[in-house]
């Protein structure tokens, strides 16, 4: 079951001359990494969508954080949707109702939660959010979490490569299992 279910990202990936072989490697598991010493910690004050939260951090600044090395289905209007909906096949209506899906899933799992944030190599994408990964209170990277259970795809930008190989097996994981959104094509 190897099916797109929105877009294909995976495309951004070979496009810049990267194969899923080569990120996810062989011996590639979807298992939690351990959580780095230091981390910004912060209080998730609204889920805006499966791959968008804000976030207010100690000192009290209130920041938009996109989710590094994923991407959900989009819930509102935008370019994204509609470029997503000429690639995938798909109407905005079920693009959008998996995005409501993938909004529920991290709304239930993140917001009013306490949250670290660890970066990669850029801090802020193109529309001046703050990339981040999203460590909850017991150590688990969520982040990985929505991948393994389906609600997230991988969308790996050079050079935040962090994960990229755990995305990737979380990913097929959750595919080979028709876990979440997997389930739904």
């Amino acid at each position: 079951m190897s099916r797109v279910w929105w877009t294909p990202v995976l495309g951004i990936i070979v496009a810049l001359g990267l194969t899923a072989q080569t990120l996810a490697g062989p011996q590639a598991v979807c298992s939690n990494p351990p959580k780095p010493v230091s981390l910004l910690q912060g209080n998730v004050v609204n889920v805006v969508d499966g791959d968008t939260i804000d976030v207010r951090t100690i000192s009290g600044v209130k920041t938009r954080i996109r989710l590094l090395g994923i991407d959900t289905p989009e819930v509102h209007e935008s370019e994204k949707l509609n470029r997503d909906v000429r690639q995938s096949g798909r109407s905005k209506a079920a693009i959008q109702a998996m995005g409501r899906l993938a909004w529920e899933y991290t709304r239930t799992r993140l917001d009013a939660k306490t949250v670290g944030l660890e970066f990669d190599v850029q801090r802020r994408d193109r529309y001046s959010r703050t990339l981040a990964y999203i460590w909850l209170a017991d150590g688990t990277l969520f982040n990985m979490v929505i991948m393994r259970d389906g609600y997230a795809q991988v969308m790996t930008i050079p050079p935040n490569v962090k994960y990229a190989s755990l995305f990737l097996a979380c990913q097929r994981e959750a595919r080979e299992k028709s876990r979440g959104l997997w389930g739904h094509t």
